[in-house]
């Protein structure tokens, strides 16, 4: 049986309203005791259960899509209750998924993957000003702080009986916190100027010693959404691992982020003669390789491998978090994934041309992904380090591309990498 996937399956709750469309009140009261999405046994798997989300459409909404951590649009199109004004979908899942969730009114009805140019182009101008819809009767949610003037982005999510534990991730009173300083940081290599933030753990201050280093990208959002602040302070606190400073380089726009991961030699450059010296000097971090490490996720994932690949002679481990190994010189966001002409997998070939390199390897997948284009690629890549003889440790947890996944699992990649022993 599948990981998730639709079903056909309706909720008792929504089959007693579908009978008396009147008792939309009532419905919707019980919505907000029981809270949402609903959640049965699934009677035909012991391992899996029934998830069933939903919505009430905004007014003058034709049609109301549900992003439930996998598939693509046309495929999440929420059915209408007739006479009332509730929309649901049920999915099956296995029993250790954690999924982040959202609905969007007249969402374009597009599968990335099988986009036209125009399609895609649809597809970018809805999502540029569009804010999807969390669950006002949530079950779980946190919060992703957002710059001065704008509104906080609340992330609902739903964890399954069997989903591993993440409290590493929550804020504990009373505990010995580091200290994040920001700085204004210009390049002449890549002729522009971005914010980034070290951390420092607790007794930094204080002490004379050197530190390991990790650099990890899309700063402001592995500071807000993850938070890879507050899980380092919980796992050292913990004595799972050792203190170190920590490196959040952010995007300087919102489409740069496109242009500087994908394997980009000038940005390579920038983290070797730019950034690395500058965090030389001003932080007490240690200048082995060996006590380096990079994190990103999708194409920080893919930037962290090629950083690997790249500067093994700085960083000797990566953590590779969904890595869009898919990408391969001349493709861009912009250009449909069926229209090729471009070079797929490209980074995956120079590993295997490559001799083994000095680096450590902790890569995850997430089993929700899309099989072809996450999925398959992550395997091949695993199976390429693996033939090398790389140190490597792979994940496939139970979950989608998705910030409610990562926040754990980066957790055990940072307990795995980095041990108080080091």
């Amino acid at each position: 049986m599948t990981v998730a996937e639709r079903t056909s399956h309706v909720h008792p709750l929504v089959a007693s309203l579908r009978e008396n469309p009147a008792g939309e009140a009532e419905f919707w009261s019980q919505i907000a005791r029981e809270r949402t999405p609903l959640i049965e046994p699934d009677p035909s798997s012991a391992g899996h259960s029934i998830v069933t989300y939903v919505f009430a459409a905004p007014p003058g909404a034709r049609h109301v899509v549900v992003y439930p951590g996998f598939g693509a649009a046309p495929d999440n199109v929420m059915d209408r209750t007739p006479g009332a004004n509730v929309c649901h979908a049920s999915y099956r899942y296995r029993n250790d998924a954690r999924t982040s969730y959202s609905f969007a009114a007249d969402a374009p009805l597009v599968s990335f993957d099988k986009a036209s140019e125009a399609e895609l182009k649809e597809l970018k101008d809805f999502w540029k000003d569009f804010t999807p819809a969390s669950d006002p009767h949530h079950r779980e949610h946190f919060v992703s702080r957002a710059e001065e003037g704008q509104p906080d982005d609340i992330i609902s999510f739903v964890s399954l009986s069997d989903a591993p534990d993440e409290s590493i991730v929550h804020k504990r009173p009373g505990l010995a916190r580091g200290w994040i300083d920001s700085h204004a940081f210009s390049s002449l290599l890549m002729d522009n100027e971005r914010r980034v933030w070290v951390y420092t753990p607790p007794g930094y201050q204080t002490g004379d010693r050197t530190y390991p280093l990790l650099v990890a990208f899309d700063g402001g959002w592995a500071l807000s959404r993850v938070p890879t602040q507050r899980i380092l302070d919980n796992l050292l606190a913990d004595g799972r691992i050792g203190p170190v400073v920590a490196v959040f380089i952010d995007n300087p726009t919102s489409d740069s982020r496109n242009v500087e991961l994908p394997c980009n030699e000038t940005f390579a450059r920038f983290i070797e003669e730019e950034l690395l010296p500058w965090v030389r000097r001003q932080y007490r971090v240690s200048d082995k390789p060996a006590d380096h490490f990079v994190t990103g996720a999708s194409y920080g994932g893919l930037a962290s491998l090629w950083l690997g690949f790249r500067l093994p002679h700085l960083f000797g481990n990566v953590i590779s978090q969904a890595a869009s190994l898919w990408w391969g010189p001349g493709s861009n966001m912009d250009i449909p994934r069926s229209a090729g002409g471009y070079t797929p997998e490209w980074l995956i070939e120079q590993y295997r041309q490559s001799p083994r390199l000095p680096v450590r390897f902790w890569m995850e997948i997430g089993l929700m992904e899309h099989p072809e284009l996450m999925i398959e690629p992550n395997r091949r890549m695993k199976t390429v380090l693996e033939e090398k003889g790389y140190d490597l440790t792979c994940s496939e947890p139970c979950g989608g591309h998705d910030t409610a996944l990562w926040r754990g699992t980066l957790a055990n990649a940072l307990e795995k990498m980095l041990p108080p022993s080091r």
